[in-house]
């Protein structure tokens, strides 16, 4: 298959009416609050043939530009999190957008090592992984979880960081209307953070040649056999993130011999 050919039917897996019918059936497998403009998934859904027609021809010809935000604020784990809520159409947009793209970045972007935020997702894969590697001998392990992995990421390198993998201009094109349009290219909320963010970790990742990594989301776990080895992984690792613009978070980063089961645990 040419480039130009792929590209077109990536555009095409992006914007087809039977492209956009998935997206919405896997959005609307979660719960979520309506967007600014107060449709629900109730009432997408009771005319969901239609919309969806409506939606791909706004998209096919290039006029379809995203609704309008809604911004929630909320405490969890001691802290106060701001997430922005499109529209349930534009949450359709982003997540038909990212199943055309995610298949070209497992096969070219993500290694096999790193966990969540795409298709090989579930902290049980995760610890599988970490058990394998310590009871190969390697107990220690420099667990570095990346501070506001989020945040601090302008426009131009949001897109640039697909831009690596995908050669589509109109893919390209569509990304950057949706992320102009949001108040952070990797604002929480919107359907393509977790791919957005995954990408901003992927030049770390690759240069990690050398060492047995396992990441979970934004959770680096290196392995070594000495408490030594382990004191030089995140030592290296930290000098990674720097250079790219990100930093461990001191209270949930350290060096230590965990038991697997401890690893990977959100809060």
């Amino acid at each position: 298959m040419t480039e130009r050919t792929a590209a077109h039917s990536l555009m095409r897996q992006t914007v087809s009416e039977l492209a956009l019918k998935r997206a919405a059936r896997q959005c609307m497998g979660r719960s979520g609050s309506p967007g600014a403009d107060g449709m629900t998934w109730k009432t997408f859904r009771q005319d969901l043939t239609a919309r969806i027609e409506v939606l791909s021809a706004a998209l096919s010809d290039g006029t379809w530009c995203p609704g309008p935000l809604r911004i929630k604020e909320f405490e969890a784990w001691g802290k106060r999190h701001t997430v922005t809520i499109p529209t349930v159409t534009d949450r359709i947009v982003h997540r038909a957008l990212r199943n055309a793209i995610e298949p070209v970045l497992e096969r070219d972007a993500y290694p096999p090592w790193m966990f969540g935020w795409h298709r090989r997702a579930g902290r049980p894969l995760a610890v599988a992984a970490a058990a394998r590697h310590l009871s190969a001998g390697l107990p220690w392990v420099a667990d570095i979880d990346v501070a506001a992995a989020s945040r601090g990421v302008a426009l131009e390198d949001a897109v640039a960081s697909v831009a690596r993998f995908v050669h589509d201009g109109s893919v390209l094109t569509l990304l950057r209307r949706i992320v102009t349009a949001l108040p952070a290219p990797l604002a929480p909320g919107s359907g393509l953070s977790p791919m957005l963010t995954n990408l901003r970790m992927t030049p770390v990742d690759q240069q990690l040649t050398g060492w047995t990594a396992v990441r979970m989301t934004d959770n680096y776990t290196l392995f070594a056999a000495t408490d030594v080895e382990a004191d030089a992984a995140y030592r290296h690792l930290t000098g990674l993130l720097t250079a790219h613009g990100m930093e461990p978070a001191p209270a949930k980063s350290k060096i230590w011999r965990p038991n697997p089961e401890d690893l990977y645990a959100a809060g």
